[in-house]
């Protein structure tokens, strides 16, 4: 008797013969039990240079997500029957060489640190399979419970993330180090922007709320961690935010959808 599964599988086949053909080569990164550290070098490489295809996905879609127009979606095409939700995938493609390779040159300009990659966020039978973009590595820090204690005694609290507690990834789960400890690891993650429709660009706000322009955060699951408003999220660039709303799926499409406000742009 022919089950969902297998016909998944022969659907995830039927994509990788077409990835094959049309998909550049992609590095695969996991999670594992000894993972520590930061991202890519601290997760497990469960495949290199396997082929990927990818597009963009746009308008209404029917993956079960709970937000929309947040998250960049992408339909892949290639076969993710070796591959598990959570995982990230890397374009491993060597510098734009006419009719050998077609990457940085042609798909990024050449020394960013911005990725070019997606997570496995959605593998349902029997349907396609759908990715968050990745294209930043960050930080994560979390407000201290504490003020600090200064050399005299005193206390006050920190108006940077010195004192906050920094997202660490020990033993394939992540965890929340000492406050002022520092040396957060880098998690992947993608970022974007958008204005606020229906308000006005200019004009008096009311305090606390969020700017007129949010920014969105798609970061992959990350074991151990549970996304909290506050939460402090650093870029590469030196840019740091603050979580407003975050969202946790990790049944359907897995992953943290997180609203966050700017509060310092980068150098």
């Amino acid at each position: 008797m022919v089950s969902y599964a297998t016909v998944q599988s022969k659907i995830d086949r039927g994509k990788g013969i077409a990835a094959r053909k049309l998909g550049p080569p992609y590095n695969a990164f996991r999670i594992i039990g000894s993972s520590a550290g930061d991202f890519p070098g601290g997760w497990a490489k469960v495949a290199s240079n396997f082929p990927l295809f990818y597009r963009k996905i746009t308008g209404e879609t029917k993956i079960l997500t709970g937000l929309k127009n947040t998250t960049q979606w992408i339909d892949i095409v290639a076969n993710m029957d070796p591959f598990v939700l959570g995982d990230i995938f890397l374009l491993n493609d060597p510098a734009y060489v006419p009719g050998v390779s077609y990457g940085a040159g042609a798909t990024s300009i050449p020394g960013t640190i911005e990725l070019n990659g997606m997570c496995l966020a959605w593998h349902p039978p029997v349907n396609k399979a759908v990715g968050g973009t990745i294209n930043r590595l960050v930080t994560i820090y979390r407000p201290a419970v504490a003020p600090a204690v200064q050399g005299d005694g005193s206390q006050y609290w920190e108006s940077t993330h010195d004192n906050d507690q920094p997202l660490v990834l020990a033993g394939g789960s992540f965890a929340f180090g000492s406050a002022g400890a520092g040396g957060a690891s880098l998690v992947p993650a993608g970022i974007g922007s958008a204005h606020r429709r229906g308000e006005a660009i200019f004009g008096p706000g009311v305090p606390g709320m969020l700017k007129p322009t949010h920014w969105f955060f798609y970061v992959p699951p990350l074991p151990g961690y549970l996304p909290r408003e506050g939460d402090a999220i650093i870029d590469q660039n030196g840019a740091r935010y603050v979580v407003v709303s975050p969202y946790e799926q990790l049944a359907g499409v897995v992953g943290y959808q997180l609203l966050c406000d700017r509060k310092v742009a980068q150098p």
